[in-house]
């Protein structure tokens, strides 16, 4: 059995490991000598990236609330229309795939059967595709054009925390990249935004910190029937997992 480190539960375990998963998923693929992201596991060349016209993120659950988040941050980084769809639902809407598309697949486990179909529907009408999974050589991977591991170590439990923000992490690496390339960030604002990204998992353990407060917060509203998570623009996929969130754990 999986040690818990100490902890309770593997959610909690997982929840405080986030700052850590952030480190090995953000820090070796950012300069900031050289005020550059570089993400050599893409293996789609830069004039390819130029070249695209759209994205489609795909994927399931909380991946499809990072993939959501992810819309808001490549289309405001690199200028490129995104469309986000269930992964579900990808290959029975008949998706119009132009030239010059590209398809992102998320799934923690690089395993989900939707996404994986979707992923061979986007290749099958021309579509490049890069996967973002948290597990070495899995299926997406493998079948992708390229690959954006998350380096957040196994997840056990449900609900889904360190996986989730080291998504996001690695879709806001891939936009700063493809603002990068496309010449739609200056070098102040690459610096910029390498400069949070490297700030991100100290941030995040600094959060950690206010855990009694959290406890002593469910404590308090633990008999309450109802919750309302509101948020908005970049906010509003994690409102939505938050909502999920706590549906699947009470």
């Amino acid at each position: 059995m999986a040690d818990k480190g100490g902890f309770p539960h593997h959610m909690l375990k997982e929840i405080f490991e986030q700052p850590d998963g952030l480190r090995d998923t953000i820090t070796p693929r950012v300069s900031l000598e050289k005020d550059l992201a570089h993400l050599d596991d893409v293996r789609i060349s830069e004039d390819e990236l130029r070249a695209v016209q759209r994205i489609n993120i795909v994927a399931s659950g909380t991946s499809r609330h990072a993939g959501m988040a992810g819309q808001y941050m490549i289309q405001d980084l690199a200028s490129i229309p995104v469309d986000v769809d269930y992964a579900s639902e990808f290959e029975y809407r008949n998706p119009l795939i132009q030239g010059n598309e590209l398809t992102i697949v998320i799934t923690q486990s690089g395993e989900t059967a939707a996404t994986g179909a979707a992923q061979r529907e986007a290749k099958a009408r021309g579509s490049r595709t890069i996967a973002i999974s948290n597990v070495m050589d899995s299926t997406i991977a493998r079948e992708a054009d390229g690959v954006l591991y998350t380096y957040a170590g196994p997840e056990i439990s449900i609900a889904s925390t360190k996986a989730f923000t080291a998504q996001m992490a690695v879709l806001f690496l891939f936009a700063v990249y493809l603002g990068q390339v496309r010449g739609k960030l200056t070098r102040d604002q690459l610096r910029y935004w390498i400069r949070e990204l490297l700030e991100l998992p100290a941030r995040t353990k600094a959060m950690l910190t206010y855990a009694a407060e959290c406890e002593s917060l469910a404590d308090r509203y633990h008999r309450v029937q109802d919750f309302l998570f509101l948020g908005r623009a970049v906010h509003y996929p994690l409102a939505m997992d938050g909502a999920l969130k706590l549906k699947e754990v009470s």
